[in-house]
Formats: structure tokens, sequence, C-alpha cells
């Protein structure tokens, strides 16, 4: 049982890293900050990243080919996701534009 717990820890945390590595490798190459397209769209590539490497980390864990290949659909879906989200949401602005009333 604790075993199981310990695994679960160990990956969702090397998941986090890679996931935080994986979005900043294009801010080490071009030199540009990965928050310039807005909270939201960093909030949506690192959880598409984390859950994404989370699913596939743990595909090789488990037995069952189906199962393995199941969770490795999902991951690629989930990374998948997480930057399509990141795109939409780098296009909009973070506080709602609303013209000044003149008085």
């Amino acid at each position: 049982m604790h075993l199981t717990i310990i695994k679960f820890v160990v990956i969702t945390l090397a998941s986090a890293l890679a996931a935080a590595l994986a979005m900043f490798r294009y801010a080490f190459q071009t030199g540009e900050s990965p928050s310039d397209d807005g909270p939201r769209a960093l909030v949506a590539e690192f959880l598409g990243y984390w859950v994404g490497f989370i699913l596939l980390t743990w595909s090789f864990t488990v037995a069952g080919k189906t199962v393995q290949w199941t969770l490795r659909g999902v991951a690629a879906f989930a990374a998948l996701a997480g930057i399509l989200l990141s795109n939409h949401f780098s296009d909009t602005t973070e506080v709602p534009e609303t013209p000044d009333k003149e008085r």
C-alpha cells in the first residue's frame, strides 16, 4: 500500500519537473519569457504537459498492453489539449476591455 503511494508521489513530482523543463525549453532557446502570453496560457500549458507526463510515465508501470496504450493515447491528448488551450488563451486579453465613460 505504501509503495503505491510513494510511486504515485514520485511520478507526480518528476512529471511536474519534466513539464516545467518542457515549457521553458523554448524560452531558453529564444530568450523570451513564457509568461509573455499571460498567466492563463502558462497554466494551461503546464497542466497539459503535467497530466500528459503523469499518464505517460504511469503507462510504463501498469500491466496489460491495452491499458498501457490507452494511457499513452490519453497522455498525448492531454498534452495536445494543453498546447491548444495555451494557444487560445494567448490570444485573449487578461483584463476585459471596457470603454471609458464620458462624464
